[in-house]
């Protein structure tokens, strides 16, 4: 019959969190993601230096690439307390001061945010470990 293809479709089931969540980490939240980590690795080293001119420089571009990386929202199923959006929003305010501040108000601005991530990442990784079963497999 002409109408019983669209039925099929329409009863498939609708992708697992574990899909949905590597159709996310595997589209434009990977090269984001990607640019986020190498931010903050560069991020931290000039904090620890105290290089005030080179961690203001990377306090923008880890800003900026929060603000990309949010366009790629995580899917609400593997993060449903919303600690990913946390994540993002503390690299962003940070840059944000770091932008009006001066000297020592980087490098106050930019400990503020390297000091919150270990917790948050912590929280985050239990939470997926939870809503995404699986994720660590290769299946």
């Amino acid at each position: 019959p002409a109408g019983s293809g669209g039925g099929l479709a329409a009863s498939a089931q609708p992708p697992s969190c574990l899909q949905q969540y590597r159709l996310w980490s595997s589209g434009p939240a990977h090269a984001a993601g990607e640019n986020l980590t190498a931010a903050l690795n560069i991020l931290q080293a000039a904090s620890s230096a105290s290089d005030i001119r080179a961690t203001s420089a990377a306090l923008k571009h880890a800003g900026v690439a929060a603000r990309t990386l949010a366009q790629s929202p995580i899917p609400a199923c593997a993060d449903p307390r919303g600690y990913w959006h946390a994540v993002l929003a503390g690299i962003q305010t940070a840059a944000d001061n770091a932008g009006t501040s001066q000297g020592q108000g980087t490098l106050t601005a930019a400990k503020v945010a390297l000091k919150r991530m270990p917790a948050l990442e912590r929280k985050l990784a239990a939470e997926l470990k939870r809503t995404v079963p699986g994720l660590g497999q290769n299946t």
